[in-house]
């Protein structure tokens, strides 16, 4: 059953899906302390071991974005950004740009690994944990790192799928 756009039905169930009565703000706040809670379990051992880790924004920025485009990759509908037409189209635009600078940061990341090494900021750990939290350090940039770039592309086009669909059908 499709409702007319210019139906008071539709404009009403419009509005709440915005008002701070709906819950949306209540489920966003869940999502930020989650994020914030898997931040801090990736960040704690580097912290632990006093390490002068050269990619704390690169390693901050990958889990955020992760963790943010896979929210609004499978739950846009039911959040606030659904009726939101113009942030969509602005998202989207940024989300190009986005790519372009994870891309940038894993490389400069990948670069750094590969020639300096991770044993620059680890050598101040005895062997056997400087093995272990190297290879730790590089498997969560590189798995985060991939996640964010192919989450925000594919974020990018479900944010068009949105677009067009809210236009031609009158649903998110």
């Amino acid at each position: 059953m499709c409702i007319p756009m210019d139906s008071p039905t539709f404009v009403l169930a419009m509005e709440t899906r915005t008002l701070p009565s709906s819950g949306h703000w209540k489920i966003t706040l869940i999502w930020l302390l989650m994020i914030a809670l898997i931040l801090g379990a990736f960040s704690a051992p580097i912290l632990l071991n006093d390490v002068d880790f050269p990619f704390w924004w690169a390693h901050s920025l990958f889990i955020v974005v992760f963790l943010l485009a896979i929210r609004y990759l499978f739950f846009l509908r039911h959040s606030w950004l659904a009726s939101q037409q113009i942030i969509k189209i602005a998202l989207f635009f940024l989300c190009i740009w986005g790519v372009f600078y994870l891309v940038d940061t894993m490389h400069d990341f990948q670069l750094f690994a590969d020639e300096d090494g991770m044993a620059t900021f680890l050598g101040h750990l005895p062997n056997a944990d400087n093995t272990s939290l190297s290879k730790f350090i590089k498997s969560e940039m590189i798995f985060f790192g991939t996640g964010s770039i192919l989450a925000v592309s594919i974020l990018a086009i479900r944010l068009v799928i949105s677009v067009w669909s809210w236009h031609n059908r009158g649903k998110a």
